[in-house]
């Protein structure tokens, strides 16, 4: 799969919501020069496909992480809070995003809960948006979340930005999940040029 189909787009959509609050953020968090390359797990901007494939069979051998459905990504259960009930138990699925040169420049991460269903509307998509903002804001310490409206779709994706790296919740596609990409804008910004 070419990433860069998926990239551009994503990239096109957000610079041109008008100098806007996203812009303007972009342009302020990247003259920072400040470099966020740590992700999760240990795992950060820059490293190799090998690198990542070599950690995720590390955390699989201590029983952290599985492989999710169809094998294109990694399951890790996100643990519980105290009192939290069972029925609340949050999947999140991951793989890293590697350019030609196969080193990761991102990563792609869906949420869920496990008691999901049609029909239990409590576990919906709508109800996890804001508790994976709410952990995502909590592992990546910073910036808070601002909206970002998509003018061709009347769609709002959440971006957070801190130097270098971006995280962007997706306007929810499924009533199951909650998608997240999380981007090295140094490694964007220069595919654009």
């Amino acid at each position: 799969m070419n990433l860069r189909i998926y990239i551009l787009p994503l990239f096109i959509l957000l610079f041109n919501c008008s100098e806007s609050k996203y812009s303007k953020l972009v342009k302020a968090e990247m003259a920072k020069k400040t470099v966020n390359d740590s992700l999760f797990f240990g795992m950060k901007f820059g490293e190799t496909k090998q690198d990542f494939f070599d950690q995720c069979w590390k955390l699989n051998k201590q029983k952290i992480i599985s492989h999710g459905s169809s094998n294109n990504f990694v399951k890790y259960i996100l643990p519980l809070k105290n009192q939290e009930e069972k029925v609340n138990t949050i999947t999140m699925l991951f793989y890293g995003i590697f350019n030609d040169e196969k080193i990761m420049t991102g990563m792609d991460m869906k949420f869920y809960y496990e008691s999901w269903s049609l029909w239990n509307k409590s576990y919906h998509s709508d109800k996890l948006l804001p508790v994976v903002k709410d952990s995502l804001k909590s592992w990546f310490p910073g910036n808070d979340f601002i909206n970002v409206p998509v003018k061709e779709t009347n769609e709002i994706l959440y971006v957070k930005i801190d130097g270098n790296r971006r995280i962007v919740i997706e306007p929810l596609k499924s009533d199951k999940e909650v998608d997240v990409r999380i981007d090295d804008l140094r490694h964007i910004l220069n595919e654009k040029l």
